[in-house]
């Protein structure tokens, strides 16, 4: 079967634990969050070394197999973790043993299929094929994160839990700098609680100062500035990426990708769609839902036709970028050059 985060939350809670599991998707903190709540209940805090497993890859079928046949000592069932599997690289014959393996595993064992280290692409043929011997024998989900507001109440919650006090508002702002991403939330927000200690309280300032802006934080200011007419600022920006030593192909990427942000946002606003929807139908996962939200709010005063402009000069900024031999910085700052001159027409 295949489950929603919640329900599968919700099984390994009430003790509901199946054979075998292939857990994956674009938020490896959650992956491997889920993959060990299910070895705390399968065989505790401290795990015996003959009652656990930790393999990588693409083990041998027949070790582990073996393995997987072989009772448990002092305990009702042994427990496999299987890190970062890739069925693209199995031949036909070991993708068939795995299927075979996945459709018999005893009741005294489980098998995690944990994927941290490696995208999975779910729609290509052997992975498709190992998915549909995992849904039936036992259970996958997919954990593409969970939605900014959830996550601002964990880092409140967390926050708490340690005495120390951070506004919800501040929570949400601590989560978008860091882009949603679970693991740097949770790191950024224990270095905070550091910082403060016991009793404290992070601030905005707080905030600001020990968490350091990425890429993409900037990128999206450095976008503001050129939507704003500020070319000032904008320059400032740029010299600051470039100062970081920021490959120019690599702003100009995400560059790009904030314009189509606005773009879809733009389209999503005039025809009425509402950003949680807007983000499901152009495959945002849901720790990216509060990108749609924001530049919804940003392109209030934007054009479609100038936003259309801007993804046409990115387009062809990076088409220059990569097979023209000039100075690559120059072929961005040209590109931020021309995105001012296409302004004239962005408001109305």
């Amino acid at each position: 079967m295949n489950l929603t985060e919640e329900k599968l939350n919700g099984d390994i809670r009430g003790g509901r634990i199946g054979r075998v599991y292939f857990l994956y998707g674009k938020e490896p903190f959650l992956v491997k969050t889920y993959t060990d709540k299910i070895i705390k209940k399968t065989v505790g805090d401290d795990p015996l070394d003959f009652n656990f497993m930790r393999l990588s890859g693409n083990p041998d079928t027949a070790a582990l197999n073996d393995y997987l046949e072989g009772l448990p000592v002092f305990a009702e069932v042994k427990t496999i973790i299987v890190n970062d599997v890739d069925p693209e690289k199995m031949d036909k014959e070991t993708l068939e043993t795995y299927i075979e393996i996945i459709g018999n595993i005893p009741d005294t064992s489980v098998l995690i299929f944990s994927v941290t280290g490696i995208q999975t692409d779910d729609k290509k043929a052997k992975t498709k094929k190992f998915i549909a011997a995992v849904e039936k024998a036992g259970t996958v989900c997919r954990l593409d994160g969970i939605p900014q507001a959830k996550i601002a109440g964990l880092i409140v919650k967390k926050a708490a839990k340690q005495g120390i006090v951070i506004s919800g508002e501040d929570a949400m702002y601590l989560s978008e700098r860091v882009l949603c991403n679970m693991t740097l939330v949770s790191e950024e927000t224990t270095k905070l609680m550091s910082y403060v200690g016991k009793g404290g309280t992070i601030t905005r300032e707080i905030i600001d100062r020990m968490v350091g802006k990425l890429l993409d934080t900037s990128v999206y200011e450095l976008a503001t500035a050129i939507n704003s007419g500020k070319r000032a600022e904008a320059f400032r920006i740029l010299d600051d990426l470039m100062a970081e030593r920021i490959e120019p192909v690599i702003i100009l990427s995400a560059l790009s990708g904030t314009y189509l942000d606005f773009y879809r946002a733009k389209i999503a606003k005039i025809t009425g769609v509402l950003p949680p929807q807007a983000a499901e139908q152009f495959g945002y996962p849901k720790n990216r839902e509060w990108v749609l939200n924001k530049a919804m709010n940003a392109v209030s005063k934007l054009t479609v036709g100038y936003l259309r402009n801007t993804v046409f000069i990115l387009s062809r900024a990076d088409i220059e970028i990569k097979s023209v031999a000039v100075d690559a910085r120059i072929i961005l700052e040209e590109a931020v050059a021309r995105l001012f001159v296409a302004g004239e027409e962005k408001y109305g």
